[in-house]
C-alpha cells in the first residue's frame, strides 16, 4: 500500500496492509508468493530542493531485507506519467512513460526509464532505513526542463503510483496506475543573510590605531626637539 500527500491537508493514499497478490497481467504468479513482497503501507511524492528535484518516501509493513538474496530481488518501481510524453502500456504498466526503479541487489542503483524514448540514466540508491526507502532523484531526469539549467523542470504535471514486485507477486497502489499528485515540500527559509549583517553593524568598536599614530608622531617631535637642544648646549 501506499499514501501520497494530496494538497494542503497533506492527506495520502493509502491500501490495505497484507494485501500482496498474484501481480496482474504476468503469468505464473500465486497469491502464496505474495507474502514475500514488502508490503507497502504509506508513501508520499514530494517536489523538494527550490523546484528541481522529486522525492518519494514509501514506508513498509516491516523493515525491507536488502539485498533480496531469495529468489529474484524484489523490484520497487515508481511509475511517472507526463502528460507532454506520449503514454505507454505494457503488461501491468498502464498509462506510464517514466519509471523510477529500484533493484534489492547488492550494489543498487536508481535507474530512470525514459520509455517512449527508450532511454535510461543512473543514479544514486534510495537511502533505506529499516521500513522507510526514500528516492530521489534530479527532476531534469524525468521531464524536459523550460530553460535547459535544471532549475525549472515542471514537475508539478507529473502523476505517480508504485509498484512493488517480487517474481509474480505483487503490492500495487490502487490499480497501479499513476494517479497521484506531487505535492512541494515546505522549504526553509533563506538565512537572513541582510538581516545578521545589520544586526552586526552596530557601534564600531574603538580602534587604538589612530591615537598610537598621534602619540608616536608627538614621541618623535620631542626626540628631534631634544637633539636639536643638545646640539646647541654642546656648541
Amino acid at each position: 500500500m501506499l499514501v501520497v500527500m494530496l494538497g494542503p491537508s497533506l492527506l495520502g493514499a493509502a491500501d490495505p496492509a497484507g494485501d500482496s497478490a498474484r501481480c496482474p497481467s504476468l503469468p505464473g504468479g500465486s497469491t502464496s508468493a505474495g507474502a514475500s513482497v514488502p508490503d507497502l503501507v504509506r508513501a508520499d511524492g514530494e517536489i523538494v530542493e527550490l523546484g528541481t528535484s522529486i522525492r518519494f518516501t514509501l514506508r513498509f509493513a516491516e523493515p525491507l531485507a536488502v539485498p533480496d538474496g531469495e529468489g529474484h530481488p524484489f523490484r520497487v518501481d515508481v511509475v511517472l506519467f507526463d502528460p507532454e510524453v506520449p503514454p505507454v502500456d505494457a503488461g501491468l504498466y498502464r498509462d506510464v512513460n517514466r519509471i523510477l526503479r529500484y533493484d534489492a541487489v547488492r550494489d543498487p542503483v536508481t535507474t530512470t526509464l525514459l520509455l517512449p524514448e527508450a532511454g535510461q540514466s543512473r543514479f544514486l540508491p534510495p537511502t533505506i532505513e529499516g521500513d522507510t526507502l526514500i528516492l530521489q532523484v534530479p527532476g531534469r531526469t524525468v521531464v524536459a526542463d523550460e530553460d535547459e539549467t535544471g532549475t525549472s523542470p515542471g514537475l508539478d504535471q507529473l502523476r505517480w503510483g508504485v509498484i512493488v514486485r517480487d517474481e509474480g507477486a505483487c503490492d500495487l497502489l490502487g490499480d497501479g496506475r499513476p494517479r497521484e499528485v506531487l505535492v512541494r515540500a515546505a522549504e526553509p527559509d533563506p538565512a537572513p543573510v541582510v538581516e545578521a549583517a545589520s544586526a552586526r553593524s552596530g557601534p564600531t568598536p574603538w580602534a587604538p590605531w589612530p591615537a598610537i599614530g598621534a602619540a608616536a608622531a608627538v614621541a618623535s617631535a620631542l626626540a628631534l626637539g631634544y637633539l636639536v637642544l643638545r646640539r646647541r648646549s654642546v656648541r
